[in-house]
């Protein structure tokens, strides 16, 4: 019943992928109240790609937990090795996002503290 799994995937994924571009969606019209203007194009790019990785992780963990969700609701479904292995994929594509936004995000303040202490020289 893999049929089952696919399903129940969808089914898991659309909700979590609602979740976050209403999210994404909140915080632009809180900015947008409170006149704050946007920022340049990396800031927006580090945060687009930080609800990209969070719902790649939220999805490659659903992907390998489907079955036992299907089982809680009663469905017989097993995890099959195609299944575990893109459930990981999708998994591990996402924390490379979250780690990948965290590296960004202070890379350059990192640099930016050597040239002061390079022109204090």
């Amino acid at each position: 019943m893999t049929d089952t799994a696919i399903l129940l995937l969808i089914l898991e994924g659309v909700p979590f992928l609602a979740l976050v571009y209403y999210l994404m969606h909140r915080k632009q019209m809180l900015m947008l109240e409170k006149g704050i203007e946007e920022r340049d194009d990396r800031c927006v790019r580090a945060e687009r790609r930080m609800t990209n990785g969070l719902f790649l992780t939220l999805g490659g963990i659903c992907m390998i937990l489907a079955p036992q969700i299907a089982s809680i609701a009663g469905l017989e479904a097993e995890l099959s090795f195609e299944f575990l292995l893109a459930g990981l994929i999708v998994l591990c594509a996402g924390l490379a996002m979250l780690i990948g936004c965290g590296l960004i995000k202070y890379r350059p303040d990192l640099f930016e503290d050597r040239d002061r202490s390079a022109d204090m020289k």
